[in-house]
């Protein structure tokens, strides 16, 4: 009883030096009697929205190991709390804790952007990953090109509409998030177009359309994509995935229908699902980036802004394709 009136009494001490802004401590349990602490010099916050968990959880395991080495305390906020909150509740609650620093994805919602003035107002500097709040007045956005993203996909559209042959590609259809509330998607549509235009010319009969995919409950964008596919008629010759759950739900749909080989699926993201349908040509190929170049960035700009008041306004992280060949050395361990 007394050793665990002990534990409560340390834990406390705990939240009341990270409320009050001192040196973050973690409390370690050794074998026996020994104990060990880590004392951090500063406490940074990494706010997700709860999509892609396999995408967030290799960005924060990146960003936890460049904390350590920096001696900052990288914590994923809000995760498994018995209650969900919503990103912006998340976000309210790390700027409540007067964290020293906030990572996380961002929209151009005004909810979201006046959370994150909020927190640049209290001193607590912000890090927008993977999607911006270009309105806000975050200190650094990390994440990737997306109209690059789209030239790829672009050129991806190329190499399928001339290895087809006789079977002509004539319509493309790009998979949009309807609860997205920044411009990259459509950054995204509009380099793909403008590349197919530039490369067939504006009188070309491809067609580049989109969808835009219900995410409003769990399973809302597993049903809207294999609405896609039951309508044999109205399937397209490509269909192109903007995250790692569309990519997901159009492979599966693809098997379950019987429709592999009658649309060429372009994916996001490269997680062991994803490249085994890479490799066994289920998708045709994959755009990503590296997740943990993403995750050691976010807090390497939030560490120099702390430790200069300056950082840079955007850090690129690199894209690459995956096509079955290297999704086949990936998943080997090559």
């Amino acid at each position: 009883m007394k050793k665990r009136w002990i534990s409560l009494f340390a834990l406390l001490v705990l939240l009341a030096l990270s409320s009050c802004g001192f040196a973050w401590m973690v409390f370690n349990s050794g074998i026996g009697e020994s104990e060990t602490w880590e004392t951090y010099e500063r406490h940074y916050a990494m706010v997700t929205d709860g999509t892609d968990s396999e995408l967030w959880d290799r960005i924060y395991e990146s960003a936890l190991l460049e904390g350590k080495e920096r001696g900052i305390y990288v914590e994923r906020f809000g995760e498994s709390l018995a209650v969900p909150y919503t990103r912006d509740q998340i976000l309210d609650l790390a700027i409540k804790a007067s964290v020293d620093g906030i990572i996380t994805t961002g929209d151009e919602d005004e909810e979201t952007i006046a959370l994150i003035d909020e927190a640049v107002d209290a001193g607590i500097p912000v890090v927008t990953v993977l999607q911006d709040s270009t309105g806000s007045r975050r200190q650094c956005f990390v994440g990737c090109s997306n109209y690059s993203i789209g030239q790829e996909y672009a050129r991806q559209i190329l190499n399928l509409v001339e290895q087809s042959g006789d079977a002509d590609i004539q319509d493309v259809l790009v998979l949009l998030d309807t609860d997205a509330q920044d411009a990259s998607q459509n950054l995204i549509l509009l380099a793909i177009r403008e590349t197919l235009e530039e490369s067939l010319g504006a009188d070309s009969p491809l067609v580049v359309e989109s969808a835009a995919i219900d995410n409003s409950r769990d399973f809302s964008p597993e049903e809207s994509i294999r609405d896609i596919f039951l309508s044999a008629e109205e399937l397209p010759d490509v269909l192109v995935c903007l995250n790692a759950v569309y990519t997901r739900c159009a492979y599966q749909a693809a098997v379950d229908y019987n429709n592999v080989g009658d649309v060429e699926i372009l994916g996001y993201y490269d997680s062991d699902v994803i490249l085994e349908a890479v490799s066994k040509g289920i998708v045709a190929s994959t755009i990503t980036f590296d997740a943990e170049q993403m995750g050691a960035l976010c807090v390497q700009a939030l560490d120099e802004y702390d430790e200069t008041g300056y950082t840079n306004n955007y850090l690129a992280v690199d894209i690459r394709l995956i096509g079955s060949a290297e999704a086949e050395a990936l998943l080997s361990g090559e």
